[in-house]
């Protein structure tokens, strides 16, 4: 297939659905011909038109997965740009791992947890009445940072091993991700609405597939060795040569274990914050090393370059 067709700009929807007896908010980009216009939200400044009409023709859909403690707007710019270009994308605010409550971290399940609701998600999509007549099931790609590369290669074949992990983390303490237990990493305004998951917590799987995949500063040292990421389904593994949250040799190496199909790439003098939007001057103190680049790097003109890579990434993965 042709890749899609874009009309240059990105508009912008409020979308949500019901998981485990919450309403997950999910920020979706699409096609339009309104004008963009920039929107105060927050941390960010997105750059979308609120309420522009979609397109009715069937879109090729990127589902995108934030890291621990994010927000489906994270990652904006990457998600404006492949709106612009003609695709549909859905970023979830994942229930109790985000921003205001990251209480499903202390939960021995938060590992087979996160990549169920990028599935809960996708399942939604696609049942939805009116965005699932706009989505081509046999074009689907998805993008994860951090926690959500873990998500998204969780996706796609991969499989966690917590066991392992419990080892890793008493072997070594070289591995900043091993203090992803504290719950108040990444919480800028703690919430008192906790998301509570049920014992009983399976839900339904789409049945559509994930056919392309960028993992950016992915969390990989929870995978297990004994489950790849099956090589028919395209994967590009970004990386940030100066990450001081997930260390190359204990995450990238398990992924290329896991995944040896997989291109990679290293950003020169990137840290592994740098794949969020750029931040707002009036929120860097708040938000703290979230805002924090090393020395020299430019995030805004790297987020923009990112942009028109993945936009060129899923035109040649899914949309051939």
């Amino acid at each position: 297939q042709a890749a899609p067709a874009g009309t240059g700009n990105a508009g912008l929807m409020d979308w949500s659905f019901e998981y485990h007896n919450t309403q997950v908010p999910v920020a979706i980009w699409h096609p339009t011909s309104a004008k963009a216009s920039s929107i105060d939200a927050g941390p960010f400044t997105l750059q979308a038109a609120a309420g522009g009409e979609i397109e009715q023709t069937q879109h090729p859909l990127v589902i995108v997965s934030h890291g621990t403690g994010g927000s489906s707007i994270a990652h904006h710019p990457l998600a404006e740009a492949l709106a612009r270009a003609g695709y549909l994308v859905a970023a979830l605010t994942h229930p109790g791992d985000n921003y205001q409550d990251r209480s499903l971290v202390e939960d021995e399940r938060y590992f087979s947890e996160r990549p169920r609701q990028v599935g809960a998600m996708l399942h939604a999509l696609m049942a939805d009445p009116a965005l699932g007549e706009l989505i081509d099931p046999a074009r689907i790609g998805a993008i994860g940072h951090s926690a959500g590369g873990f998500s998204i290669a969780a996706s796609i074949g991969a499989r966690p091993d917590r066991e392992q992990l419990l080892r890793h983390c008493q072997a070594t303490t070289a591995d900043p991700s091993c203090q992803y237990k504290d719950a108040t990493i990444g919480v800028t305004s703690p919430s008192d609405d906790r998301f509570a998951l049920p014992v009983n917590a399976d839900t339904t799987k789409s049945t559509a597939r994930i056919r392309s995949a960028v993992l950016l500063a992915p969390l990989g040292s929870v995978l297990s060795e004994n489950a790849l990421i099956d090589k028919s389904t395209p994967l590009l593994i970004v990386t940030a040569e100066l990450d001081e949250i997930l260390p190359h040799q204990y995450h990238l190496e398990r992924l290329q274990k896991v995944a040896p199909h997989a291109q990679t790439q290293m950003i020169a003098g990137a840290g592994h914050f740098s794949f969020i939007a750029p931040v707002n001057q009036a929120w860097k103190a708040e938000l703290g090393e979230v805002a924090i680049d090393p020395p020299g790097f430019n995030r805004a003109r790297f987020n923009e370059k990112l942009g028109r890579d993945l936009v060129n990434w899923f035109n040649n993965t899914i949309s051939r």
